[in-house]
């Protein structure tokens, strides 16, 4: 369609939900905004018509972390995420070896060992006792802790290992798993099918984030056989964990499929007891974490990335993660003056409110994951205790310090449905019914919605392209199922798009169902 009208919808104009209002979406932009009838004067003879009934009108949303090759990979893969013990994961894992020939490895992913009640991860042992043919590599929830059973190892080179793959050194194995398991075609048609799954929820945009050293890695030309193929529904804004050769700078791309900048892992994961705490975990006291990098070598990525115009993003789940990255940030500001596009940090889980003054002095960007509140709510007291929770997942204190706020999915550590994730800001509550955590740090909706429309744009340098329902911005619509103005969470997460437009371009709904509008 060249020309489309939205009238009769409930729009959000960034801060309010306005009735009486109109868009017109010509060329893959927004031409006009503001009061139906000075819209309607505006729309050419002709035009297709979408008449609503009060329904809710959004702009587009972004999901700004989120390892979306991997998402896609897994989707063909063993899920664990629904095992509510290690005794039903290796049940699963025996299961899918029958389906199976038996030199193909079994990859499971998703398993969430904190809510079994053995109370303790798989092993290597656990894996070997299944006696099956196949090589075995399982992947915890948070991706930063892989076990595999000897026949993966052997293959893997790695015979002298015992079977736990912390963090990279579990390389050996997802290279040797990866070679078996997927095709570029296969993958490509993964990561199709992924991505209108995506943009069903409403998605028009995502920071796909690669991470080569974890074996998660983003093909940027993947994307681009895509848009070629006019099989791509979102606009994509790729980072990785290396330096591009050649050179490119953030940006740099069609539109559609952007390189944007490196992504430095300072640390792992809470559940993993890999994020790197500034005093030892309090359910293991010879433990404190892991920082991936000396100061050196994190000090030396940031002055490339400023020497090429790079814009960085740095994994910081514990607080001595962020303290490094904070420290390093300022050092290299010192050196270079404060970039035209800022850093951002991502996670910001455990986060003192110091570091929170920090943040805001130094103008980053910050991105967070609600959904990780309760995914996490009956882990985090036993990993942190009650002192640090006091300054962990505090999405609100962030936001009251003036910081510009991205929310993410983090797929597939957690759901892609950004609804969802709406709800976890509103409400904080468990899905099992648990009362809310830490509830001082929720937000209403009117504030979480620019989490996910407007702050994205603004978090890589261009919120004046998209994320708001303006003239002159990008035609990246949701119409959705419901007026959600003045609903809660429970209403909101069961929220779906009708229609989502990209640039114009439907990539949700039927478009039969547009009459046209003639004067």
């Amino acid at each position: 369609m060249n020309s489309l009208l939205i009238a009769g919808g409930t729009l959000w104009n960034g801060k309010k939900f306005l009735r009486g209002e109109a868009l017109l979406l010509t060329e893959g932009i927004i031409a006009a905004a503001g009061p139906e009838d000075d819209v309607l004067a505006a729309a050419p003879a002709s035009c297709a018509v979408l008449r609503l009934s009060g329904e809710s009108v959004l702009p587009g949303f972004t999901d700004g972390h989120i390892h979306l090759t991997t998402w896609a990979k897994q989707k063909a893969l063993l899920d664990l995420s629904s095992a509510r013990s290690l005794a039903e994961a290796l049940a699963m894992v025996r299961a899918e070896s029958e389906k199976l020939p038996p030199d193909r490895w079994v990859r499971g992913w998703g398993y969430n060992d904190s809510r079994w009640p053995e109370g303790r991860s798989v092993t290597k042992k656990d894996l070997d006792g299944l006696g099956i043919p196949n090589p075995v590599l399982l992947q915890r929830v948070c991706t930063h802790l892989n076990v595999a059973d000897s026949k993966a190892l052997v293959l893997s080179g790695l015979e002298s290992a015992d079977g736990v793959l912390p963090e990279r050194e579990a390389i050996p194995a997802l290279r040797a798993m990866e070679r078996n398991v997927f095709s570029r075609p296969a993958m490509k048609e993964a990561l199709k099918k992924a991505l209108f799954e995506l943009a069903s929820h409403g998605v028009t945009c995502a920071h796909p984030c690669g991470a080569d050293d974890y074996g998660m890695e983003e093909d940027l030309s993947l994307y681009g056989e895509l848009r070629d193929e006019g099989a791509l529904p979102l606009r994509i804004f790729t980072y990785h964990d290396s330096h591009s050769y050649p050179v490119l700078p953030s940006g740099l791309g069609d539109g559609w499929v952007h390189y944007q900048g490196l992504k430095i892992y300072l640390d792992g994961s809470l559940g993993g007891r890999t994020a790197a705490l500034s005093a030892p975990y309090s359910d293991d006291s010879w433990e404190e974490g892991r920082l991936n990098w000396s100061d050196g070598d994190v000090l030396e990525l940031l002055r490339e990335a400023r020497r090429r115009g790079v814009q960085t993003m740095l994994h910081a789940i514990g607080d001595r993660a962020l303290d490094q990255g904070l420290r390093c940030i300022e050092a290299v500001d010192g050196e270079f003056g404060v970039p035209a596009l800022r850093d951002r940090i991502n996670h910001v889980m455990v986060c003192r409110p110091d570091q929170r003054r920090r943040l805001a002095a130094l103008g980053l960007f910050c991105d967070i994951q609600p959904a990780f509140v309760p995914s996490d709510m009956n882990m985090a007291e036993s990993r942190l205790g009650r002192e640090r929770l006091a300054w962990a997942y505090g999405w609100r204190s962030l936001l009251n310090e003036g910081l510009v706020i991205s929310a993410s999915s983090d797929a597939p550590v957690e759901s892609v449905n950004p609804w969802l994730s709406v709800r976890h800001l509103l409400d904080r509550a468990g899905s099992g019914g648990e009362p809310a955590f830490r509830p001082e740090e929720r937000l209403s909706l009117e504030e979480a919605l620019p989490l996910f429309t407007s702050n994205p744009w603004r978090a890589i340098g261009r919120g004046t392209f998209s994320g708001r329902l303006a003239p002159g911005y990008a035609a990246d619509v949701t119409v959705l199922d419901r007026d959600i103005s003045g609903a809660d969470g429970s209403v909101v997460g069961e929220t779906s798009p009708l229609f989502v437009f990209a640039g114009g371009i439907l990539s949700k709904g039927e478009l039969d169902c547009f009459p046209r509008f003639s004067r």
